[in-house]
């Protein structure tokens, strides 16, 4: 840790030394949605159906162990307040079983009085932006001579199944683009130091990804989007 404070005092003397602001953007990746007939119809006559978030192990990538429960929890109330009742998905886990392959959805309906399996399928928050351009203090696109910038996105995919008529109603793919509004990545003496002594105070090793707080507030709002686009 020390080593890696050393080297960032020494990254912080070289942006200090540098008098012009530099910003870097990226350009929105598109969306992927696919909303079937028979699902809006459903939703149109249904204005609160029952719905159960499922999340298969391998459903999230991450760089190290951390709890992502908060990040379920997130789509779960973002769902009630959007007015689907949401039933428990540990209970539901419990009535399907472990066997996917023998899934029977009418006894499943039955059983859970449940009519809609919005399944989270992936989970990224680390998707590598790079670029080795930059835009000055006039907005004026500068290419880097030595070396590129990077930030990390974040994309969630869901898939959403209705149980009534055991098919795929919807599949949605929704993205976290970085600095489209940009980002200065040359800074000012002071708001270096400030970092610095943060960066001290650190014990962890960084996580490589999209921020906590950042990655939350991707998942409410892809959230919204899903709601919107089965809805639309």
């Amino acid at each position: 840790m020390k080593f890696k404070f050393l080297t960032a005092v020494v990254v912080a003397i070289i942006f200090a030394s540098c008098s012009s602001t530099k910003t870097i953007k990226f350009s929105d990746k598109p969306n992927d949605v696919y909303t079937t007939d028979n699902l809006k119809e459903f939703l149109d006559k249904n204005k609160s159906p029952k719905v159960v978030l499922r999340v298969p192990n391998a459903a999230v990538t991450t760089t190290d162990q951390e709890n992502v429960d908060y990040l379920y929890n997130s789509i779960e109330n973002q769902l009630l307040s959007s007015g689907f009742v949401v039933r428990d998905r540990q209970l539901f886990n419990q009535i399907i079983g472990n066997d996917n392959n023998s899934i029977d959805y009418e006894k499943i309906k039955e059983k859970s009085d449940t009519d809609l399996i919005i399944e989270l399928t992936k989970l990224d928050p680390s998707i590598l932006y790079e670029t080795n351009t930059y835009y000055d203090k006039k907005d004026r696109e500068k290419t880097e001579k030595e070396g590129t910038h990077e930030r990390y996105g974040a994309s969630v995919e869901f898939k959403v199944v209705s149980i009534a008529n055991n098919e795929y109603a919807g599949m949605y793919k929704f993205n976290y683009t970085p600095c489209t509004e940009g980002c200065v990545i040359s800074k000012s003496f002071k708001d270096i130091r400030k970092e610095l002594k943060e960066l001290k105070k650190q014990e962890e090793e960084p996580y490589e990804g999209v921020e906590q707080d950042v990655l939350e507030d991707f998942i409410k709002d892809a959230t919204k989007k899903l709601v919107s686009e089965m809805r639309s």
